[in-house]
């Protein structure tokens, strides 16, 4: 029973979805692009060749700063480009890939009723199994 009330505890802890207690807020302007290149184990790639291509052909070139980042400014009415990463310090490494602005990462912000509600439940959820334990720790000293 021991085994299974640690299992129990240990899937609320740490395999339930993070409760959001506060609410955030994101800031934003489009003045540029930034796009980050990087090695597996997230290590940047410092220095790469960066060309970008828009419908004309070749927009923009340059290197990438110490942390693997390159930002340009976008073209009015232009929404679609191509990027071309070449690693200088790694011969051979190269990606390619498209930006679409009109698809950009959009996450909706979660209410906050819904914050306070979801708090809630995970501190009931915490105190049924202080009861449970409670519960288990009477019946065994019977």
């Amino acid at each position: 029973m021991r085994k299974i009330f640690i299992f129990i505890i240990f899937m609320v802890l740490f395999l339930n979805p993070i409760a959001e207690a506060h609410r955030l807020h994101v800031v934003y302007k489009i003045s540029e692009v930034e796009i980050q290149a990087y090695y597996g184990g997230n290590i940047p790639c410092r220095d790469a060749k960066v060309k970008i291509y828009d419908a004309n052909g070749l927009y923009l070139e340059g290197t990438t700063d110490k942390e693997g980042k390159f930002r340009f400014p976008p073209k009015v009415g232009v929404n679609t480009y191509k990027v071309v990463v070449e690693a200088v310090h790694m011969p051979g490494h190269k990606a390619e890939v498209t930006i679409n602005l009109t698809k950009s990462v959009y996450t909706q912000e979660t209410p906050l009723y819904q914050n306070i509600i979801a708090g809630f439940g995970y501190l009931i959820g915490l105190a049924g199994i202080a009861m449970v334990y409670l519960g288990w720790k009477k019946g065994k000293n019977d």
